[in-house]
């Protein structure tokens, strides 16, 4: 059974190519290159240094979410265009999950990947003996803690999101807690792969074109879209006030355009959309 890894959900690109329990070879960068840069240079080399080629696989295992909505897209972009070219089956996995295998064999405590999703958020779980308790969420990091506080035990935690909120958890935090060292700490291709071979057990293959992404909360521009009562046409970049609903006005209702006036609302206040 050999198997691709694939993970972009974070600051770190990482590929590896798995095969009957054995990691045959793995790749991260985390240097500040875009995933665009390094994702397919580093599948090739993958290719490249183990003798084996695309046509091999028995299936590609990717991150599904949570993360950067980017980063996610790059990855699956990546795995699909190489499950549709070679037909070859894809395995979702979830982030927070591959994040959890890394440190797998702890016994009796309580893991916590935790995932910075900007505005004193996290995207976090909690797995005890490998099981996922409860469900993935987007949470405050307050309130996690308050949350977790309120669990007895010990407790792991790793992911981009401990050096973010080291010293709140260190301060704040009641319960017994340790951090995953620099080897662990962030994501890796290894255990993404590792958990689709036991996807690929399990028959949860799913083809390329049923691939889904999970993002847990909708991205931020959509957030601020929505709030703002406005739909994507509505955008404006001239004025930021123009993306605040103006009393009495919907701007969702349909808008008519001038004839044989160029572009623009017949609102000549409105400047041009994107």
């Amino acid at each position: 059974m050999l198997i691709l890894g694939i993970d972009s959900s974070g600051h770190t690109a990482s590929v590896a190519l798995y095969a009957d329990g054995v990691v045959l070879s793995e790749y991260s960068c985390n240097i500040g290159l875009t995933h665009s840069q390094t994702l397919l240079p580093m599948v090739a080399e993958i290719f490249s240094r183990t003798g084996h080629t695309v046509d091999e696989l028995d299936a590609i295992a990717v991150n599904a979410g949570p993360g950067s909505f980017t980063g996610l897209r790059i990855g699956a972009a990546t795995a699909k265009g190489l499950a549709l070219g070679y037909d070859i089956p894809l395995l979702e996995v979830s982030t927070l999950e591959g994040l959890a295998m890394n440190v797998r064999d702890m016994d009796a405590v309580y893991v916590h990947p935790i995932m910075d999703a900007r505005r004193s958020q996290v995207y976090t779980a909690t797995f005890l003996d490998g099981q996922l308790i409860g469900e993935e969420e987007a949470i405050g990091i307050e309130e996690l803690v308050t949350k977790i506080n309120q669990m007895p035990g010990k407790h792991f935690f790793l992911g981009d999101a401990v050096p973010v909120y080291r010293s709140c958890l260190e301060t704040q935090l009641s319960v017994p807690y340790r951090f995953a060292d620099p080897g662990n700490l962030l994501q890796r291709a290894s255990s993404v792969a590792m958990l689709g071979a036991e996807q690929l057990a399990q028959g949860k293959a799913v083809s390329g074109k049923d691939f889904h992404l999970s993002y847990i909360r909708k991205p931020q521009a959509e957030r601020e879209r929505e709030a703002a009562g406005l739909r994507e046409y509505d955008i404006t970049h001239e004025d930021p006030n123009l993306l605040k609903k103006a009393a009495g006005e919907d701007r969702l209702a349909a808008r008519n355009y001038k004839i044989d006036a160029g572009p623009g609302y017949e609102d000549d206040t409105v400047p041009e959309n994107l």
